[in-house]
């Protein structure tokens, strides 16, 4: 690889680099704001805890079911729909605890997705970290070596033999 192409090599990894840690700043502000997120939600969640709507939907479901699937009066129908209203104003009472619910497996979700997604960048950086190490490190060879007068490459064809040459011939006579 002579000095162009390492310089050009060099310059895309740096790119690719600084668009890495790009994409590790926008994460992190994600994950900083799905932290205070929940943070905000704990205790909204702590206070209604004992909280339990899943009775109360069972109890709406066997309503509803009864009711289109039996036959009863006029009377008996109109009963159970007034209990169905009941138990849809208790339900929506509890609306507010079941979307903070939600909300809290989603951030949480969030919050997982962003761990994975940062650990993944970073393993690139390291390998993008690495091969730029080791291109610096080939840079500055070339560089020590010019500034000696050192020049890399195929060697000219002056004709001049090498030891290595004379070593061959001597070795065949």
């Amino acid at each position: 690889m002579d000095e162009a192409e390492l310089g050009a090599k060099i310059t895309e990894l740096e790119v690719k680099k600084t668009d890495l840690i790009n994409r590790i700043k926008k994460v992190n502000a994600r994950k900083r704001y799905k932290q205070y997120e929940d943070k905000a939600l704990e205790p909204f969640l702590e206070k209604t805890r004992d909280v339990d709507v899943g009775p109360l939907r069972r109890q709406r479901r066997a309503i509803e079911f009864r009711i289109a699937t039996q036959a009863y009066t006029p009377k008996m129908e109109k009963e159970l729909l007034k209990a169905a209203k009941k138990l849809d104003d208790q339900l929506a009472q509890f609306h507010e605890v079941e979307r903070a619910r939600r909300k809290k497996r989603y951030v949480i979700g969030d919050l997982a997705e962003c761990e994975k997604e940062i650990t993944e960048i970073e393993t690139q950086l390291h390998v993008i970290r690495d091969e730029l190490k080791k291109l610096y490190d080939e840079a500055r060879t070339y560089k020590s070596a010019s500034r000696k007068g050192i020049k890399f490459g195929p060697a000219p064809d002056d004709g001049l033999v090498t030891l290595e040459e004379m070593g061959v011939v001597i070795e065949q006579k």
